[in-house]
């Protein structure tokens, strides 16, 4: 693999084996599938820093991925759905019955990138733990439950052609037809010249395997200069620079070190690809973004749904 920075258009592009060893099938998933069995995790959300405990469970086919609020009277439930997805700046948060849960996109990621259909997410507090701020902590609580096969067919949308979203200040997402059954993400980082984040591009593929060795374990990162601005809206007051990857102006890593040369543009598709699964079913497809963020994830993800709704239309009436 090459990783490239100047200002060329190369893109590298990751694929590996699809083999991931016991629980997981070589080649496209057929059916629907779940936890192996229940599995627990706790620690501090990213922006509130309140301790949360966390419990995976197995769901039964069709459920998709639901978050349960223990901690409230009645135990209100909410959709891993786009169409849930409330207003919040940098983070992905869902709202339904009276209850929210925030920050769900790294765990949404993992459950994606490992494909879990179904599952219950029991939390005790209105924040996901964060972990080290990559999706590892949801990975390792994935993996060490295994994973189990149910009967209804696994979903998938093809793309059937594209389509874009675009921001105010040059951002950019577009899903287009892709040949083969592959899902795959090609995203650019770049926020100009004046930025100590590095530009830096990646395509890849997606398997399990390629998920937990490429994808998984790239961090959160900041900019130095967020991070007052941030504490005075309350945000993330309890972290320090080795909690995440925090960037000072001349472009060195305060208190941490990278995993990647790339580690920002490996976060952003750790970011798109849990928003998107929002849309609620696989794709088979390209996703090309361009500084893409959670806003415009969630367009991309409410369009997919549609497109996703409009074929099950189709067969239905057919």
């Amino acid at each position: 693999m090459r990783i490239h920075d100047d200002d060329t258009d190369f893109i590298p592009t990751l694929s590996f084996p699809k083999s991931l060893g016991a629980g997981y099938p070589d080649g496209p998933v057929t059916v629907q599938t779940t936890l192996g069995k229940p599995v627990r995790f706790s620690g501090r959300g990213l922006f509130h820093g309140v301790n949360a405990g966390v419990r995976l469970l197995p769901a039964d086919d069709d459920t998709g991925i639901i978050f349960r609020r223990v901690d409230l009277p009645g135990k209100p439930e909410i959709p891993a759905r786009v169409e849930y997805v409330r207003s919040a700046a940098r983070r992905t948060v869902l709202g339904a019955r009276g209850a929210t849960v925030e920050t769900v996109e790294h765990l949404m990621a993992a459950l994606a990138g490992l494909q879990i259909d179904n599952c219950i997410v029991e939390i005790d507090a209105p924040e996901v733990p964060a972990g080290d701020g990559s999706c590892s902590i949801f990975c390792d609580a994935i993996t060490n439950a295994g994973t189990s096969t149910l009967i209804a067919p696994r979903k998938y949308l093809r793309i059937p052609e594209a389509h874009a979203a675009a921001g105010t200040d040059g951002e950019r997402i577009e899903i287009t037809p892709l040949q083969g059954d592959k899902a795959s993400i090609c995203y650019q980082v770049d926020y100009g010249t004046e930025s100590p984040v590095p530009k830096c591009s990646l395509a890849v593929d997606f398997t399990p395997e390629v998920f937990l060795r490429e994808i998984a374990m790239a961090r959160t990162f900041v900019l130095e200069d967020e991070i007052e601005s941030l504490r005075n809206m309350g945000f993330g007051k309890h972290l320090t620079g080795r909690d995440l990857v925090v960037f000072c102006n001349d472009g060195t890593i305060s208190d941490n070190s990278l995993r990647w040369d790339d580690e920002p543009v490996r976060h952003k598709i750790l970011d798109c690809l849990g928003d998107l699964s929002l849309c609620g079913i696989s794709f088979i497809g390209q996703v090309i973004a361009f500084r893409s963020g959670h806003r415009l994830n969630h367009v991309m993800a409410s369009t997919m749904s549609m497109i996703a709704g409009r074929s099950l239309a189709v067969r239905r009436a057919a």
